[in-house]
């Protein structure tokens, strides 16, 4: 089922900084934003832009200004979520974040849920569950060898190597199965113990790598 509403959450860390983000997701984000954002070129709607661009403005409630902002807008589908994006680049303030943050939801949007963004990449088809995986480990990843692997695997290493071996395992089963079925076939690879235990043991040795990576 599609994903209709329209998200949004405060994507920088907690506490107070030069810079704060907060990200609006969804099918109404665009038009979201439009409704708080004033341009400094005053003829400007974001739901006409080209996407992937930068818009310098003012975030306002009426007609109080809340912050002065760079606004972000990436189209579906080249987003993160593959949906429609609005980042707001803020003051880094918590006081101001949660003004802008209010505003939005406010003008349609809900909370994210926790991980949100990134659920919606995964059901958007945008990044498959290792790569979520890697997503979080990244995040979390206290040295630069855990930096490293979660990288590989956000960059699709684990998915490309689980994928291949996916192939192999269908590939040899399939082979099995003609020597049961079809025993009589002359074309027929016989599937002999010697044949198959060295690819069952490569097979293993390549998953065992993985798991050592990614607890080292």
């Amino acid at each position: 089922m599609k994903i209709t509403d329209t998200i949004a959450a405060i994507s920088s860390a907690a506490g107070n900084s030069g810079i704060g983000i907060i990200r609006v997701s969804g099918d109404e984000a665009i038009e979201v934003v439009d409704k708080i954002f004033r341009p400094a070129n005053k003829n400007k709607k974001l739901a006409n832009v080209e996407s992937h661009t930068v818009h310098y403005g003012h975030i306002m409630d009426g007609d109080k200004t809340l912050d002065q902002v760079l606004v972000i807008v990436m189209k579906n589908p080249h987003s993160y979520t593959g949906e429609d994006t609005v980042e707001i680049d803020c003051h880094g303030g918590m006081l101001i974040l949660k003004k802008v943050l209010d505003l939005v939801l406010k003008n349609g949007a809900r909370t994210a849920e926790p991980g949100e963004f990134t659920k919606r990449a995964f059901l958007n088809g945008r990044i498959d569950l290792t790569q979520a995986e890697s997503i979080m480990d990244l995040i979390n990843s206290k040295n630069e060898s855990k930096r490293k692997v979660a990288i590989k695997g956000l960059n699709g290493y684990v998915s490309n190597i689980i994928r291949n071996l996916r192939q192999e395992i269908l590939e040899l089963l399939a082979s099995i199965e003609v020597n049961i079925d079809y025993p009589e076939y002359e074309d027929a690879i016989v599937m002999t113990n010697d044949i198959v235990k060295p690819k069952i043991t490569e097979i293993k040795e390549k998953l065992t790598k993985i798991i050592n990576e990614s607890e080292n």
